[in-house]
């Protein structure tokens, strides 16, 4: 059915193209040349003519304005009734006809215009009566206008056979304002009922046609005295404007989904918006400054197709093929100085243009409309589908869900299980209201990364797949884990269908797990593993801000009598409590850990100097060489402890902890429970 009424919508603007161009003019007895002339400025034309030799032939230009002389020269065999009109364009803001006998006497002078007080002799003409004898005449037209549509020549025209032909170009020029008017009546009602900007902007663009065509064809002077002449220009400079807008709506075209054509419109914009002031300061230019913003939202709307249809858009498909009917008709419309056939004029050329769009656009809007209205009965027969759907899901032990970004950015979920309740403690129903009830359970920590995420799903068409934290009025954080496949919907809409699940208990049993590789089971201190990695982190933030730390290797002097004489059990008892003695004394930047058995490492960050390591050390030998109370057994352990700094003994990892260890031997051999310096420089014992 849409094909057939589009092919039914073209095929009438064809028709209404191919009628004033398939006119044949036909054979006049009238012998008429004329021609383009430079009149002196102090020429006196009230009484005679000015000789043949003392005019100028010259090329004119339509753009810009200004007074132009035309010259026409009329030979009659015999008597004629004639009427005097213009060929090619009406645009005219005054004019003055002079028409003089063989010997350059002044017989008549007919004036008129847009602008002028008259009285209209031919419905949307500026066609003058003229009864005269046989003999040669002369015709100097002077005309003068702030600009020209096209170039309006004088003709003379044999009055029966104009009289017979001109009803064809005003029916033509009213059913294409009545079309135009109806149009935009429906279409402004749609954007109110429908509250579509589309419709609005579609509204907007054919009001804009509408007074521009209403002006250049004398229609709206001669029905309702509206004589401004720059009603012909200024609705086009805003038409023009607001059409980019129509094809950016049209087309689903927004900064998330298509930014390229997005920014590419809005520079179109930004141009023709650049043109109303131009206009303003140079009204003489307003209607060349219209010819380019035609260029512009042709070009425009032709790349938006071309790109949009590649993507699969069948909307895309039609605004294209009615955009390249319009095209052809609409740059002959705007690079025409003149027609071939005198009675149609090149301002109903550009109506047909428009026309030829118009109705084109209209089944394409009227397509996207049966679209709507068909998504919304889909819809209602889906409800029961989605009923049953519920019910099932219901049982899922997660949340399924289907999940929306529109072209614009906004965001909604049409529909999520039961379980929803239970995983993000709202309803099915308010997640599909009020999407963000949904976004404000997300970790705030988690919510930019989250948004990330999804956007380049959308952009990629990739799965989804993410893990994030929420924050649950009633139940505290969890861990939800969330998969999903995008499809991208014919209005550039992404839709998602996945599955969210808790996987809460999964990841406290992976940090449970990480802590228990990276932790000594017996004390709870990092391990030889976790220390090596904290030490490398400590040593390249040293480096890159030249900072100084202290590494200490600590071994617990006669640990194995203990385990000997009390048994491993209270040995270990002694080693946890021993490990608590030595973290109290320690910034909370500072690592404790255990390298196994009674040997112990503890590395200082950021240090001020020596000094400071030395005091740190002494606090642990004497915490470690206090009595502990175990099972009511006191017990007391002495440390040896070898100190090496960074960057005075090593600059490696592996040469400091070799230099702390050498150390600590060195003070083991010396008796026990004390400290030594890694260098002879620092001799801290």
């Amino acid at each position: 059915m849409l094909r057939v009424s589009f092919v039914v919508g073209l095929c009438l603007s064809l028709l209404m193209l191919w009628t004033p161009l398939a006119a044949a003019e036909p054979r006049s007895p009238l012998q008429q040349t004329g021609r383009w002339i430079d009149l002196p400025p102090d020429s006196d034309v009230s009484r005679a003519a000015p000789l043949r030799h003392q005019l100028n032939t010259v090329s004119v230009q339509p753009a810009g304005g200004g007074v132009l002389w035309y010259e026409l020269e009329v030979t009659l065999d015999e008597p004629a009734e004639l009427v005097l009109d213009f060929a090619s364009s009406s645009t005219l803001n005054e004019f003055v006809h002079r028409i003089y006998d063989g010997d350059n006497r002044l017989l008549l002078t007919l004036s008129g215009g847009l602008q002028q007080d008259q009285d209209y002799q031919y419905f949307l003409r500026h066609g003058r009566s003229l009864n005269l004898p046989a003999g040669e005449y002369r015709i100097l037209t002077r005309m003068e206008s702030p600009f020209y549509l096209a170039l309006p020549e004088p003709h003379l025209f044999d009055r029966q056979d104009y009289e017979r032909r001109i009803p064809l170009t005003q029916s033509l020029t009213l059913v294409g304002l009545g079309i135009f008017f109806a149009l935009m009546f429906y279409y402004a009602v749609m954007a109110v009922w429908r509250q579509s900007r589309t419709d609005l902007l579609y509204a907007l663009f054919i009001l804009g046609n509408l007074l521009y065509n209403g002006a250049a064809l004398l229609v709206y002077s001669q029905l309702f005295g509206w004589t401004w002449f720059y009603l012909i220009s200024t609705p086009i400079l805003f038409s023009n404007v607001v059409y980019i807008g129509f094809v950016m709506r049209l087309l689903r075209i927004s900064r998330d989904t298509h930014p390229a054509l997005f920014w590419l419109g809005m520079t179109a914009i930004g141009v023709l918006v650049s043109f109303w002031p131009l206009a303003l300061f140079a009204p003489n230019w307003s209607l060349e400054f219209c010819r380019v913003g035609v260029a512009i939202f042709a070009l425009y709307g032709l790349t938006c197709g071309v790109a949009r249809s590649l993507q699969g858009s069948k909307v895309a498909r039609l605004y294209l093929f009615a955009n390249a009917a319009f095209a052809v008709p609409a740059l002959l419309a705007i690079s025409m100085k003149s027609t071939s056939n005198p009675i149609f004029l090149v301002e109903h050329l550009g109506m047909v243009a428009v026309l030829i769009e118009v109705l084109l656009l209209a089944q394409v809007v009227s397509y996207q409309i049966g679209q709507v209205y068909k998504a919304r009965a889909e819809g209602e027969a889906t409800l029961e589908r989605i009923q049953l759907l519920d019910n099932l899901t219901a049982q899922a032990p997660g949340v399924i869900y289907q999940f929306e970004m529109a072209p614009d950015g906004r965001f909604r979920m049409p529909f999520s299980s039961r379980r929803i309740e239970e995983y993000l403690e709202v309803t099915p129903t308010e997640a599909s209201e009020d999407i963000q009830s949904v976004f404000d359970r997300v970790h705030p920590e988690d919510y930019n990364d989250l948004f990330a995420s999804i956007i380049q799903s959308a952009r990629h068409l990739t799965t989804w797949h993410t893990e994030f934290r929420v924050i649950l009025p009633v139940q505290g954080m969890h861990w939800l884990e969330g998969n999903a496949q995008p499809e991208r919907l014919e209005d550039g809409t992404t839709r998602w269908y996945g599955f969210i699940s808790d996987v809460t208990e999964r990841k406290q049993i992976e940090d449970h797990m990480r802590h228990m590789a990276q932790h000594d089971p017996l004390t709870n201190l990092p391990n030889r593993a976790l220390f090596a990695d904290r030490l490398e982190q400590a040593l390249r933030s040293a480096q890159r801000h030249r900072t100084q730390l202290a590494l200490m290797f600590i071994d617990l002097d006669d640990f194995k009598v203990v385990n000997d004489h009390y048994g491993h059990e209270l040995g270990d008892e002694l080693l946890k409590q021993v490990s608590q003695a030595m973290t109290v004394n320690l910034r909370a930047a500072d690592t404790v850990a255990r390298m196994g058995g009674d040997e112990f490492v503890v590395l200082l960050d950021d240090i001020t100097g020596p000094e400071e390591a030395h005091t740190v050390a002494e606090k642990i030998r004497h915490a470690c060489a206090q009595a502990f109370q175990i099972r009511q057994i006191p017990m007391h352990i002495a440390t040896s402890i070898g100190l090496a700094l960074y960057p005075h003994d090593a600059l490696t990892d592996a040469d400091l902890i070799r230099a702390a260890d050498q150390a600590m031997y060195r003070a083991k051999e010396a008796g026990g429970n004390q400290i030594r310096a890694a260098s002879e420089k620092y001799p801290l014992a």
